[in-house]
């Protein structure tokens, strides 16, 4: 993982992108934690918002997941 500048990542930059990273649960927590589903319909609207979040990245001009373009990031094949 570097920065936009292909620079090492710092220690501030790497957990903003933790805090980014998990923000994607937060929508399905919230419909689990408000709206009296099943187990079977939790397993589904978090299924289905994981496989919309990894389609949004299709739309990134890099094709990065969001929270790394928001945390400056990217990753790097290290091969």
């Amino acid at each position: 993982m570097v920065d936009r500048h292909g620079r090492r990542v710092t220690l501030a930059r790497a957990a903003l992108r933790y805090v980014y990273c998990s923000m994607w649960v937060l929508p399905p927590l919230a419909v689990a934690q408000g709206g009296h589903l099943q187990r079977w319909e939790i397993a589904v609207v978090f299924f289905g918002w994981v496989v919309f979040w990894a389609l949004l990245s299709r739309f990134h001009p890099q094709r990065q997941f969001w929270h790394d373009a928001w945390a400056g990031t990217r990753l790097v094949d290290a091969a």
